[in-house]
């Protein structure tokens, strides 16, 4: 057997990101992956800004160099407080008693905790909020469709 040399090198996502996209430094959350085509995506969500009455919007100066998450919300809309349709399409899977078998639980609630931990999220409405976090949801409904045919 012959040996092959490797080297190898170690970055955080943050290293990673400053260095490609310097502008993003003051994210609040980063997500890096490699997609099926095999290019780097770098997701950067910026958390939502509550949304604040007409009357206690500031105008923003022109030199304001703050990250946008971090300025007073444009647009005063209320959040809806309808699921999105990722967060809907786990909600039917969690009632559905097969796919409850595929996770091995018993109650809705309990395969509902379990689809957010393998999704990688806080809450089912996360996987609205980015494309990658509504692909993990995919990747489990792959698995749940293979697990069906054998």
């Amino acid at each position: 057997m012959t040996a092959i040399p490797v080297e190898r090198y170690m970055f955080t996502v943050d290293e990673v990101v400053a260095a490609i996209l310097p502008n993003v430094g003051r994210a609040r959350e980063l997500e890096l992956r490699v997609d099926a085509d095999g290019y780097v995506v770098i997701d950067v969500v910026a958390p939502v800004a509550p949304a604040e009455p007409l009357a206690q919007k500031q105008e923003i100066p022109a030199d304001d160099d703050t990250f946008p998450a971090n300025r007073p919300s444009q647009a005063a809309q209320p959040a809806s407080a309808e699921p999105g349709p990722k967060e809907s399409e786990a909600r039917i899977l969690c009632s559905t008693p097969l796919f409850r078998a595929f996770l091995e639980v018993k109650t809705e609630e309990a395969a509902a905790k379990i689809l957010v931990e393998r999704c990688h999220v806080q809450r089912l409405a996360d996987l609205d909020r980015t494309r990658s976090n509504g692909m993990n949801l995919r990747h489990v409904v792959e698995e749940f469709e293979a697990w069906k045919i054998t």
